[in-house]
């Protein structure tokens, strides 16, 4: 793939479009149908100007991109309908990431369970300098517990567990339904001394 720029002298500027030469298409797009390309002329050559990337395998490459935004509009339609909660017990990437955000309740298991956009060694090559060494630095409790991310911080799975049945213990049974509190006379007077 090749970039056509705005200003080939001053990349900065920014890019009109992605392209592929002649026997490029023929090989990619009219053989294997991995892409659609328009003509176009670059530098007064003809190229073929992308505008779609056919993945090589079923469900295997841009596909999963309405796979991901199908998932993240039904987790988002679930908070308003249902009890959402997350419990994070590993890592977390990408997608999954988002989806705990979405989910909004979350346990985060206090080890090997950083909730990521992106590992660390990504961010470190883009920045050209290495700025963190692990991907807890980025999202691990210590993190995100902190910042509020995660509701409640655990040591293990038995406890992230119990902690998930104790939450929902205040939940209502039922959507709009009341709330399971005790009977709660005699514990605290309105009259105090």
């Amino acid at each position: 793939f090749k970039v056509a720029f705005k200003d080939p002298s001053n990349p900065e500027s920014g890019f009109d479009f992605l392209y592929v030469n002649k026997s490029d298409y023929e090989k990619l797009g009219v053989a294997k149908k991995e892409l659609i390309a328009t003509p176009a002329f670059v530098g007064g050559k003809e190229v073929f100007k992308i505008t779609d990337i056919i993945g090589s395998e079923p469900d295997l490459g841009v596909e999963n991109l309405k796979g991901s935004g199908l998932i993240a509009g039904e987790t988002s339609s679930a908070y308003d309908d249902i009890f959402t909660l997350t419990l994070v017990l590993g890592r977390t990437v990408g997608i999954g990431a988002y989806l705990v955000r979405l989910g909004q309740r979350t346990i985060q298991k206090n080890t090997s369970s950083p909730i990521i956009l992106t590992g660390y060694q990504a961010l470190n090559k883009l920045m050209g300098v290495d700025v963190y060494s692990t991907n807890d630095q980025l999202g691990g409790p210590a993190i995100m517990y902190s910042n509020g991310i995660s509701h409640l911080a655990e040591n293990d799975h038995l406890s992230a567990v119990a902690s998930a049945i104790h939450w929902l213990s205040y939940v209502p049974t039922v959507r709009g339904g009341l709330l399971p509190i005790t009977d709660i006379t005699g514990i605290d007077d309105f009259e105090r001394p």
